[in-house]
């Protein structure tokens, strides 16, 4: 298949590229700036209509979106990225004979909380779903994504390798980590298979913990021994969350400390039956970054 992925520099749009090359996928990187011949370039601040996505879909079977940010900013807003361009380009394919779409989404978009990252992600699926049959597409919604060489998944290892967590409102907040090799896998299957259907679908890891469980368990398999816990009150921690909202950079924010104090965690069963296996346990990711380093 001749696939565009958008967000091909990303964490997520990185390992799915070469995961599908890997695969025999003829696989064109959608990015802000080409740096290879094969590129094209996408810019989801900017390529919000129809018209500006027919040129770049010519020939494309499969268009995957991994486009995403965690906060809203003047520079990466929301509205653009996660809701006005991916409507343009799923309505592009439309009128282009693109036969699948993936959109990676987030977890817990559908819980009913209004923060401005969730609210633009529905807006997007909603449409998504709208379109006729003849479109095939598969919405993953995952949650925490682990990776080596993730963003999130460093500054989690870095916190696990210290003698002393902080752990936010006593670090309780529950999560589902998933692995980006089980993602990839994922969409690499639907992608394979003739009669998959459109389906939405959460990506999540085999079982649930919460913050405190997550880093205990990060340090056992970093062979620390067990660390010290102190409780940040919530009060603190809002406070901080405040603060956040005023520098873009951070990646604290009032909207990221609602979504995190309401859950991560879903049902792992279709998941699994998209894999074709169970999903990789937060408790053997870090084993799994040793076994990728020894091939």
């Amino acid at each position: 298949m001749r696939i565009l992925i958008c967000g091909a520099n990303g964490f997520v749009g990185r390992h799915l590229t070469n995961v599908l090359i890997g695969s025999g996928h003829d696989v064109l990187r959608g990015v802000r700036k080409p740096s290879q011949f094969s590129d094209i370039a996408v810019d989801f601040c900017k390529d919000i209509t129809k018209e500006d996505w027919l040129p770049k879909l010519v020939n494309i079977d499969v268009v995957i979106n991994a486009v995403g940010v965690l906060r809203d900013s003047a520079k990466q807003p929301m509205q653009q990225l996660h809701q006005l361009a991916p409507v343009a380009l799923f309505a592009a394919c439309r009128e282009s004979g693109v036969k699948r779409i993936v959109q990676i989404s987030a977890l817990g978009i559908d819980k009913g909380i209004e923060t401005a990252y969730f609210q633009t992600r529905r807006a997007a699926e909603a449409y998504l779903t709208s379109l006729p049959e003849s479109i095939r597409w598969l919405i993953l919604r995952p949650s925490l994504i682990y990776g080596e060489d993730g963003i999130s998944a460093k500054l989690f290892r870095f916190q696990a390798g210290l003698p002393i967590h902080t752990l936010p409102g006593g670090g309780t907040q529950r999560l589902q980590p998933v692995h980006i090799d089980d993602i990839c896998t994922a969409v690499n299957r639907w992608l394979a298979d003739q009669d998959a259907h459109s389906q939405i679908v959460d990506a999540v890891g085999l079982e649930a913990t919460d913050l405190r469980g997550m880093l205990d368990s990060y340090r056992c398999q970093l062979q620390h021994p067990k660390a010290m816990h102190i409780n940040i009150p919530l009060s603190v921690v809002r406070l901080f969350a405040w603060l956040g909202d005023l520098c873009p950079a951070s990646p604290m924010s009032s909207d990221t400390l609602t979504m995190l104090n309401a859950g991560n965690t879903g049902d792992a069963k279709a998941f699994t039956e998209l894999l074709g296996q169970l999903p990789e346990s937060y408790q053997q990711f870090i084993q799994l970054d040793t076994t990728h380093a020894s091939h």
